[in-house]
């Protein structure tokens, strides 16, 4: 082997051996690293960056912000509250409405009872009956709808009844005949304003004086003017 070659050889193997202690170095040096717990670059970062995520999962989430409502105020008035009740009011009680009529008075001058007898007598002749609840004879004539009725000519105008109708605790000073005004005369209404005035006429001819509503004498134009004829 000549002196070039042997040069060559060494050089050779001298960079070999650097080569390989250059090696040799790194790893110990990357080795020494990971033991001292700085094998990564990024690992301080990581476990900085875990740690955090941990405590925003552990920490509660804050709400959103509400929005104001966009809703009418009527829509946002509670439903819970009561309704207000409407005051009753009470309607106020009428009258009970009066019905017109036509009224005669028949006012005897000497009471008694022979006088008692006879307008008895008249009342059974017109088939005249006792109501008990009105005390006051009532007697049908054409039209029963609307009769005739016999009342005291004074307050608080009772009718004695049949069984005390003669004695002389019950003398009758006036009887009135009351007949309620019909809507039409004509027809049968007609003939029942005739049977008032006929009746009245009658137990005026027992010895009484024959008075309109007024209580004054009646003419022959106030019997006109109720029956129309």
């Amino acid at each position: 082997m000549n002196a070039h070659t042997l040069a060559l050889t060494c050089a050779i193997g001298a960079g070999w051996l650097s080569f390989n202690t250059l090696v040799v170095a790194g790893y110990l040096l990357v080795y020494k690293r990971e033991t001292l717990g700085l094998g990564e670059r990024n690992s301080f970062w990581l476990t900085v960056a875990g740690k955090r995520d941990e405590k925003s999962a552990a920490s509660p989430a804050v709400p959103p912000r509400s929005q104001p409502s966009q809703k009418p105020i009527e829509e946002r008035v509670p439903m819970g509250l009561p309704e207000q009740e409407e005051p009753f009011l009470e309607e106020p009680i009428g009258k009970p409405e009066e019905v017109p009529t036509h009224v005669f008075y028949v006012m005897f001058q000497q009471p008694s009872i022979e006088l008692n007898q006879k307008v008895q007598l008249v009342l059974n002749k017109w088939g005249a009956y006792f109501d008990a609840e009105l005390k006051i004879y009532v007697a049908l004539g054409v039209t029963p709808q609307n009769p005739l009725r016999i009342a005291n000519a004074y307050p608080p105008g009772l009718m004695p009844t049949e069984e005390v109708f003669q004695q002389e605790d019950h003398l009758l000073g006036g009887v009135s005949i009351i007949l309620n005004k019909p809507k039409r005369k004509r027809g049968f209404d007609k003939v029942q304003l005739g049977k008032m005035v006929e009746l009245s006429e009658e137990l005026a001819a027992l010895g009484g004086a024959l008075l309109d509503e007024e209580r004054q004498p009646a003419s022959r134009k106030t019997i006109r003017d109720i029956t129309g004829g």
